[in-house]
């Protein structure tokens, strides 16, 4: 299995962990420590994913910590998906200027990589989004990742919007007063 890698531009080969917004590669001994990690599983409404990037920004601005945004792909996921992953990840990690953020597409398991993820780098937190069937009851990879997980888990439910996640994590003020 590859741990935290990412993918060179023909999505052939694994060349290094994750890169930062200025494009600066690094290897897994220089990876950041402590950081928020926030598992990406696509970027559509049901998922979650968006409101949960903001919400790990908006922790890792808040606490001084870098930010990983990680998606987890199967092992024999076709080279096209490889690539929407790695397209996906640079433009959430290009679009994060305010904080430090790196990704990394790993292969295996969801919450097997994101526990495992977060116990190798002493994570603050890990940030997943949940689309589960009703907004009280947990999906089966972010009830997963909250039982193991070393570290406070923020499952963000599909309810919330991705301004909602802005206003509740980083005190911004709402419109028409503070949230």
């Amino acid at each position: 299995m590859l741990l935290g890698v990412r993918w060179d531009a023909d999505q052939t080969r694994p060349t290094a962990l994750g890169a930062s917004p200025r494009g600066e590669a690094f290897e897994h001994e220089e990876a950041p420590v402590n950081p928020v990690i926030c598992g990406v599983d696509g970027w559509d409404s049901k998922s979650g994913s968006a409101a949960a990037v903001h919400l790990a920004r908006q922790l890792a601005r808040r606490f001084q910590r870098p930010v990983l945004f990680v998606i987890v792909i199967d092992a024999d996921t076709d080279q096209t998906s490889r690539k929407a992953a790695g397209a996906l990840l640079r433009h959430v990690t290009e679009t994060s200027s305010d904080v430090e953020a790196s990704w990394t597409v790993e292969e295996g398991h969801p919450a097997d990589r994101l526990v495992a993820l977060a116990g190798e780098r002493a994570a603050s937190f890990l940030v997943v989004g949940n689309h589960g069937p009703r907004s009280s009851l947990l999906g089966s990879i972010s009830a997963d990742v909250s039982r193991r997980a070393p570290c406070p888990v923020v499952v963000v439910p599909p309810t919330v919007t991705e301004v909602e996640a802005e206003y509740r994590g980083g005190g911004v003020e709402a419109p028409g007063g503070s949230a």
